[in-house]
């Protein structure tokens, strides 16, 4: 098998993976729209892999799914980190950082004992 095959269905189950993830964060609009982005980027680059293990000489297509990929990527991971800012965030690394201080607080008590 061709490693541009390997590549291509290495592509296609992650980006099933982020698909499926995307599914689940349904109530966080950014977070759900970068894992959409990053699913898009990943089907770009495995279509890419398929044009390569095809030997399809089609310098057009083959930078324009590269600069797409590219560009997908480049906005999941600008619309992943302003989702961090969301209040929906906010709640929730308040409450890990709660289960940090518990934890750290049962560890001192399990110290001193």
């Amino acid at each position: 098998m061709n490693s541009y095959w390997v590549r291509a269905l290495v592509a296609l189950v992650l980006a099933a993976v982020l698909w499926m993830q995307a599914r689940g964060v349904a109530g966080w609009a950014r977070r759900e729209r970068a894992f959409q982005l990053a699913t898009g980027a990943l089907l770009a680059f495995a279509a890419l892999n398929a044009t390569f293990a095809l030997n399809i000489v089609a310098d057009v297509l083959q930078f324009g799914l590269s600069l797409l990929g590219v560009g997908l990527f480049i906005g999941a991971i600008a619309l992943l980190l302003l989702s961090l800012r969301d209040p929906q965030a906010s709640a929730q690394r308040e409450k890990f950082a709660d289960a940090a201080r518990e934890y750290r607080e049962r560890r001192e008590q399990e110290r001193r004992q």
